[in-house]
């Protein structure tokens, strides 16, 4: 019997993992992945993390985990230079590297196997699960699980299926690359990164390039200081408090606080601008202000688009399109036969201390670390809180402190 099973290995299940590693819990996660990779289609040389090394995977819990950044690079004799680097901020590239390092020193994980169903005993969970490669099937027992299985990208209806959402991007670059012309559709930081991206590219081998985002600004991340305390347990346990419809028009109102673009990534972007000979220019189009209404595709793709405020139509001609437009939660079918409450479509409901809410009164229990927007808000992706709420899963397993949580570190008093 498991004390804890989780089903996805991502950063946050990652994280988990790592902390439950020193403790008396017996746990055990499953993945379909071959191995453990993160936003591969998103690894773009010199992109950078949106969050301080920090906000690792266990360095806020326990700050002396041999499974902390710091550590990592001491494992790979590079914390001297770190420390000339002087930076808050790393790489994308070396934060991946950091997350595999610890994925293969953790013995709880295992990849290439697929979850099929979970069912309630009445007692615990029964959790059976297939071999990728053999079809082997094993069931596992658990007294609780923990879903993990995080989002999968989304694409409107109306958008040809020959467009490439972001998360395939680098691995369709050199493809991209010869195309006469590129279109970015979205207007956050994944589409930011894939035009500074291109727009860098030598002018050589620079296709004409076009960025449409809906927005009329692009909007910058929020980097104030207080700004940031809505990403602390103290407001999330405030916000999980809230009435339905308040959460839900703060979720539309925290649209800067998730979507925004770092500074850093406009600063660079119209600085290369900036630079482009007049001739250069002419081959770069920023387009604000229009909803694409639909994407075709008959030899060349055509985007049929809506000005937000002029209301007319328009019409681009392009060879290449990238659709930057977000995720939508990947949930698993056998979550229809847990007996779960849902507040909204594909929202379920799940209390301050990340419990999923089923009615039925059980003494074993779901734990949610992924689809959580609806219920703890801007901090529901945010990697720096993932910490906290690893803590609060483990607690409650546990039936103790093993982790103790700053609830109240925070200036500001929220209710």
């Amino acid at each position: 019997m498991y004390d804890l099973i989780g089903i996805g290995i991502g950063p946050m299940n990652l994280g988990l993992s790592a902390l439950a590693h020193p403790t008396d819990l017996k746990t055990l996660f499953f993945d379909e992945s071959e191995q453990f990779s993160w936003h591969p289609g998103m690894m773009i040389q010199d992109s950078m993390m949106q969050t301080s090394f920090i906000s690792d995977l266990v360095t806020l819990a326990d700050p002396t985990s041999s499974f902390s950044y710091l550590n990592y690079l001491r494992s790979i004799h590079r914390l001297h230079t770190f420390y000339f680097y002087e930076k808050l901020l790393i790489s994308r590239q070396g934060y991946n590297d950091y997350l595999r390092w610890v994925a293969t020193q953790l013995e709880d994980l295992r990849f290439s196997t697929r979850v099929i169903d979970v069912q309630d005993t009445g007692d615990s969970f029964e959790v059976l699960v297939e071999d990728v490669s053999t079809g082997k099937r094993e069931t596992f027992e658990a007294r609780n699980v923990v879903i993990g299985t995080g989002s999968k990208p989304a694409i409107p209806d109306t958008f040809d299926e020959r467009v490439i959402h972001n998360t395939q991007y680098v691995m369709n670059k050199a493809n991209l690359l010869q195309r006469n012309k590129i279109s970015i559709v979205g207007s956050g930081q994944s589409a930011a990164e894939i035009f500074l991206d291109l727009l860098t590219t030598p002018a050589s081998e620079r296709p004409e390039l076009e960025w449409i985002a809906r927005s009329t600004l692009f909007e910058t991340l929020e980097t104030g200081k207080l700004g940031e305390e809505i990403f602390s347990p103290s407001y999330v346990t405030y916000f999980n408090q809230l009435p339905l419809e308040v959460r839900q028009e703060s979720v539309k109102k925290f649209a800067r606080s998730q979507n925004g673009i770092s500074p850093e990534t406009l600063q660079s972007i119209y600085a290369h601008l900036y630079d482009l000979t007049e001739e250069e220019q002419r081959q770069v189009a920023i387009r604000a202000n229009l909803e694409v209404k639909e994407i075709t595709y008959d030899e060349r793709f055509t985007i049929a688009m809506q000005h937000q405020e002029l209301e007319d139509e328009r019409m681009s001609v392009t060879d290449a399109v990238i659709a930057a437009t977000g995720f939508s939660p990947s949930l698993p079918s056998f979550i229809d036969r847990l007996d779960i409450v849902f507040e909204a479509p594909n929202a379920w409901k799940v209390d301050a201390d990340y419990q999923i809410v089923r009615s039925v009164e059980t003494a074993h229990h779901l734990y949610a670390t992924a689809n959580l927007e609806l219920s703890h808000g801007p901090a529901a992706d945010n990697l720096g809180m993932s910490v906290s709420r690893n803590q609060l899963i483990l607690n409650a397993v546990a039936g103790t402190e093993l982790y103790p949580v700053e609830r109240h570190a925070t200036f500001t008093t929220f209710d």
